[in-house]
């Protein structure tokens, strides 16, 4: 946790809102990197998709990065970890982009609301549920995704995708838009063995699309020492994906769900926790990830 001095010399810890006030005089710090959106995904449920995605979107833009964190999932996790809790279907979300309500499409700056200066939310609500059968009738509905932030793109230093459990035409259009993909497996045996189907559609997308070639990572997250198979899984997941795997191991710890169930920067609410230095140690591995040099 970065420290300044006090009045009397001694070291004050500063807050996630300290950051903020700080970084808005200082100016915000300009990510130059090829990876500018980080898509977190996965086939299956339940493996910590939406903390990651939404605790690493708080992370960098404590550090000043100008962040948008998009929900795609309708159950709104990702939305309710930044402290959105009354989604009703009136909230506006990326489907009103895509879709619109009516025949009337809104511009992607009308969704978009502003959680601090240097983070930004396309919350999720129920409605999602429809925007597969919505986006089917569209033979271009993969790569609208990718359309509709291509023109905002250069506004964000980061622009982080939070997709729901499944292999829909949302979550393709997800995928084809990614410059980083980052596939999200608890290491348990269900995750491990489920990350082969999902490898076998990407590769799909590779057939299909020439400039699909996204940098793929695996991120092993719910990690416990003292249980057996989740050793033998991670040992899985270095064997057979060992190309694509994160230096950072996200270790289970409840102080995670305790911090997002209080909209909370896990950072900020235990520092010294496990959570706390995994969640530091990928965000930074991420935002080194295709830095220009």
């Amino acid at each position: 946790m970065p420290v300044r001095q006090g009045a009397t010399g001694a070291k004050t810890e500063l807050s996630w809102e300290d950051l903020v006030e700080l970084y808005k005089v200082a100016g915000r710090k300009r990510r130059e990197s090829d990876n500018k959106i980080l898509v977190f995904g996965n086939l299956k449920g339940g493996v910590g998709k939406s903390s990651l995605s939404s605790q690493v979107a708080m992370r960098a833009s404590s550090l000043g990065h100008k962040t948008l964190l998009i929900d795609l999932d309708p159950q709104a996790h990702a939305s309710m970890a930044l402290g959105f809790s009354n989604l009703d279907e009136d909230t506006p979300t990326i489907m009103d982009c895509l879709i619109g309500k009516g025949s009337e499409k809104l511009p992607i700056s009308d969704v978009i609301q502003e959680v601090t200066p240097f983070l930004s939310i396309i919350p999720a609500n129920l409605s999602l549920n429809f925007l597969e059968i919505k986006l089917q009738p569209d033979h271009r509905r993969a790569e609208r995704l990718r359309s509709l932030l291509g023109p905002i793109r250069d506004e964000w230093d980061l622009i982080i995708i939070d997709t729901n459990p499944s292999a829909s035409t949302v979550n393709i259009s997800a995928y084809l838009a990614a410059d980083q993909l980052l596939i999200v497996c608890a290491t348990d045996y269900l995750s491990v063995t489920g990350l082969r189907q999902l490898f076998e559609i990407l590769k799909d997308l590779q057939g299909d699309f020439e400039d699909f070639a996204p940098d793929i990572k695996v991120v092993p997250n719910l990690f416990d020492v003292r249980e057996a198979m989740a050793q033998t899984s991670l040992g899985t997941l270095r064997q057979s994906y060992g190309d694509y795997l994160s230096n950072t191991v996200v270790r289970k710890n409840v102080d995670l769900k305790e911090a997002q169930s209080l909209a909370q920067a896990v950072w900020l609410y235990n520092r010294k926790s496990p959570a706390s230095e995994d969640i530091v140690s990928l965000t930074d591995e991420l935002l080194a990830d295709g830095a220009r040099q």
